[in-house]
């Protein structure tokens, strides 16, 4: 329940899903172009690049509760400074960079690292159902975000979209979201503790099968961010009105809530990387769907629901394999760096779109490379090989624990 929350409320989630419901009403409240409002974005996921390794690295240190405790009041920092975003668009872009900054422990690396603790047998579906907040995010946010616009404005907006998941996480995961090896954690009477087993970071960076899954992240990321933070902006272009295109991709969030279900329920029963290359290279098909010039209701459900199903295997994936193939002894730090690639393919995504869309004044370009960038990431998945194998040992609590 604390990560479910957690992750639904994190920078990852909703602020990404609202991105495309903002970048209009910015755009043209501001006279800034697309590509300038959505590289607000860019920068927020380009500073992954030292935020991901570094929450990974406090994860591993000092746990994933207080670091995740402190960046949701952080996030709701960061979205105050957007609230107050003056005439200059770098005091827009600075807004990002602290949301960037400040929020950063709501990354899927704290929420995951927990659950992958907690978790053995079932880790894929516990994994599924922590995610699934991210989903349940992007089926609320989108509408929630265009009704405040409406009502007050963009600015506005953005401070009750910060104040609504602070006051909805905070206390949730200050109750709930517990590391299980600590002696107050322990069922056993508190006399010992688990010590994953696994490689570190540099084993794991001179693994043929980290750069297969990092190439492969890239490559969907990079698609899937920029097809979500489109839809909006592509289909009022279309002609639908805000508030239909608002419905619409109120569908991503119930696709990826059955995406993270049935990946998590998935990937516990068949070869994970299977499961990756036919989720992952949906969005191929929905990115083509979306070229159509005249486009029907089922024919824009119908991709959008495939756009929505891979974003929520991405995340899942990257933490599942991450796990297995690499083990947990520096889960955080492993993690880390590969949702730094994630994170810097999403961000840059938006920007590419919003500027090819500045320069041709459509998006029939970047479509079709959306599409591709799909298929070869999922099928890249399909070399990772057979999982190794990791120990799990047990250790007194009384006994130091080597760093």
């Amino acid at each position: 329940m604390g990560g479910l929350v957690g992750a639904g409320c994190g920078i990852t989630s909703l602020l990404f899903y609202t991105h495309g419901i903002f970048v209009v009403s910015i755009s043209n409240d501001m006279n800034w172009s697309r590509g300038a409002v959505q590289f607000g974005f860019t920068l927020m996921s380009l500073m992954t690049l030292v935020t991901a390794p570094t929450v990974g690295w406090l994860t591993d240190k000092y746990g994933a509760r207080i670091v995740a405790l402190t960046s949701l009041v952080g996030m709701m920092i960061g979205c105050v400074a957007l609230s107050l975003t003056g005439d200059t668009i770098t005091s827009y872009y600075m807004g990002w960079i602290l949301v960037a900054i400040l929020g950063a422990g709501t990354l899927p690396i704290t929420w995951t690292s927990i659950i992958n603790h907690w978790f053995t047998k079932n880790r894929g579906l516990a994994l599924g159902i922590t995610l699934s907040g991210t989903g349940i995010a992007a089926s609320i946010a989108p509408a929630y975000a265009s009704w405040l616009i409406a009502i007050f404005d963009w600015r506005s907006a953005y401070l009750l979209l910060g104040a609504t998941a602070i006051a909805i996480a905070l206390p949730i995961v200050y109750v709930f979201f517990h590391s299980p090896n600590t002696p107050s954690d322990n069922k056993t009477g508190g006399q010992s503790s688990l010590i994953e087993t696994g490689l570190t970071l540099r084993a794991a960076l001179s693994s043929y099968k980290f750069w297969i899954l990092a190439v492969s992240i890239f490559c969907v990321a990079g698609s899937i961010s920029g097809l979500i933070t489109n839809v909006v902006p592509l289909l009022i272009d279309k002609g639908i009105t805000v508030k239909e295109a608002s419905a619409f991709a109120g569908l991503i969030g119930i696709s990826v809530i059955i995406g993270r279900l049935g990946i998590g329920y998935l990937v516990d029963r068949i070869w994970a990387p299977f499961i990756a290359a036919l989720f992952l290279s949906m969005p191929a098909l929905g990115a083509l769907l979306l070229m159509g010039a005249a486009l029907e209701t089922s024919m824009i459900s119908l991709s959008i629901i495939l756009i929505g199903l891979a974003a929520g295997a991405e995340i899942d994936l990257v933490a599942y394999l991450s796990s297995r193939y690499f083990g947990l002894k520096s889960y955080g730090k492993i993690y880390g760096v590969l949702l730094m690639v994630f994170s810097v393919s999403a961000g840059l995504a938006p920007t590419v779109f919003g500027m090819s869309f500045d320069h041709y004044g459509n998006y029939g370009v970047i479509l079709p490379i959306a599409a591709l960038l799909s298929f070869v990431g999922g099928a890249l998945m399909l070399f990772l090989g057979a999982y190794p194998q990791f120990d799990v040992v047990t250790q007194p609590y009384d006994t130091p624990l080597e760093s």
